[in-house]
Formats: structure tokens, C-alpha cells, sequence
């Protein structure tokens, strides 16, 4: 938590730009994020796609980006004639600083985007990205993007691989306990999983976006992933949680999964 705290301090306290000009050149030198029109399903869904161009030795991060990453956050309020806008994130690499963790990209990749409402005729994608590019430094990027989407097309091909990169996602009887701490609670996943590879990563999501989750402490018995965070609330509330709605995510050297919920 002190690494990430002390990042988006930086971040803030950073000598502003002589113009805003000047920081979107800086910010086009290191990461360009283009529209994939995509294409219209025959449930009138919309699959369209984000092309993210990162200039060599920096990363973006993602949707959950650990305690030494900057997670996303993307606003498509601005966008006509189609409803919700869901990313669909593809696999991402687990970058180990220490005793934290950044989860993200160091190389191109394309971000698909399952658009809902879109119905049979044109609509307009408009959204504003704010994210963290890093390499030595750290950079707030805030990036518009915007295009129309067409009623047809045809399927894009790296949409099509990016969304078969995927996490799989596997049934899985997690059983999850809490217990309290001196600042929140702790949450506690036994995982019966088959090894993801010789470095797992494991990260909680959890429905209520204002409590802090910190990075997991893993480990494994043979078939069974053990892994612990502490969740934490600001202004000294205290914490609920709904386990069935937890997101569990393992990443390893081998792949990725995702889990939907855990017991108690």
C-alpha cells in the first residue's frame, strides 16, 4: 500500500507541464491508444477494440493493477446510440518490485470491448481513459478516444485473438474466511487448482470499489492455492463483504484463470 500511495503522490506533486500540449506530446512518445471499429452480432451487441501502442521499456496496467500499479479507469459517458461498455481484458504479466506487485502490459496489445445497446443501426464511441504509463518515471496518461462503430463489419482478427487470451473461466469451490484486523479484515481463498505454472499470482476483486485490497500472500499444498489480503475501508468505516460476489483471479507462467464467487 506505501508503494502505491507514495507513486500517486508523486504523480500529484510532479512540476506541471509549461501546457497541455506539451504533455500529450510527451504522453504520444510513450503510448497511442486507437479505435478497432469491430463488428455488430446478431444479438445486436457491439465487439469493437482498443489498440494500445507502448514505446520500448514502458508498461500500462491492468484493470487491477496490484500495490505498485495505477489501475485504469475509463469513462464512456460520452458515447451515442449504444449502452453499456465492458472491457474484456486480455491476460496480463505480473511484474514483482519487491516484496509488491504491478500487473499489466510491457508490449502492444489490443483491449476488446463488448458494447451493449448498440441495436441495428450506427452508433458513436466516446470515452475518456485515464491510466498510469511507467518505466523509470510514472505518467498520468488522459486519453479520448472516440469513432463510429458501424451497423456490419466484418471480425477483426487481433480482437478475435486478444479475447481468446483471456483468463478461462473455471468453476471452482474456492472457500473463502474473514477475520479481523487492526485495519480492516483479512480474506483468506483456499483454491483447489491445478498449478498455473511456477510463480502464482492471485488477486481478490471485490464488489465494493472503495475498499483497498492488497496485494496477496500466496502459497500452495499440492492441489490446493492458498492466498491471503487484507481489505481496508477509508475514513475508519468498517468492512462488508458479500463472498459470493469476489472475483478471484490466478495468474501464473502457464496462464491464467478466473473464479466467480467463493463459499464460506
Amino acid at each position: 500500500m506505501l508503494i502505491r500511495l507514495l507513486t500517486l503522490l508523486a504523480l500529484a506533486l510532479a512540476p506541471a507541464l509549461p501546457a497541455r500540449a506539451q504533455m500529450q506530446d510527451d504522453i504520444a512518445q510513450v503510448l497511442r491508444v486507437s479505435l478497432i471499429p469491430g463488428w455488430r452480432q446478431q444479438d445486436g451487441s457491439h465487439v469493437a477494440g482498443l489498440r494500445f501502442d507502448l514505446a520500448p521499456g514502458w508498461r500500462t496496467y491492468w484493470r487491477s493493477a496490484g500495490a505498485a500499479g495505477i489501475s485504469p479507469q475509463m469513462d464512456w459517458r460520452g458515447s451515442r446510440g449504444l449502452g453499456s461498455v465492458t472491457p474484456q481484458w486480455p491476460t496480463p504479466t505480473v511484474f514483482r518490485q519487491g516484496r509488491a506487485l504491478s500487473i499489466g502490459y510491457d508490449d502492444d496489445f489490443v483491449l476488446p470491448l463488448l458494447i451493449q445497446g448498440a441495436g441495428g443501426g450506427a452508433a458513436h464511441l466516446d470515452g475518456v481513459l485515464d491510466l498510469g504509463v511507467c518505466a523509470e518515471i510514472c505518467l498520468p496518461a488522459r486519453i479520448r478516444v472516440s469513432g463510429d462503430l458501424p451497423a456490419g463489419g466484418a471480425p477483426d482478427p487481433a480482437i478475435r485473438a486478444a479475447l481468446a487470451d483471456r483468463p478461462g473461466r473455471i468453476r471452482a469451490d474456492a472457500r473463502c474466511s474473514l477475520r479481523p484486523t487492526r485495519d480492516g479484515m483479512a480474506l483468506t481463498g483456499r483454491i483447489p487448482l491445478p498449478p498455473q505454472g511456477r510463480s502464482e499470482a492471485v488477486v481478490f476483486e471485490v464488489p465494493d470499489p472503495s475498499l483497498w485490497v492488497t496485494d496477496a500472500v500466496v502459497s500452495r499444498q499440492g492441489g490446493t492455492l492458498t492466498a491471503t489480503s487484507e481489505l481496508m475501508a477509508g475514513g475508519g468505516r468498517g468492512v462488508a463483504l458479500d463472498r459470493s460476489r469476489v472475483r478471484i483471479t490466478v495468474i501464473g507462467d502457464r496462464g491464467a484463470v478466473e473464479i466467480d464467487g467463493c463459499r464460506s
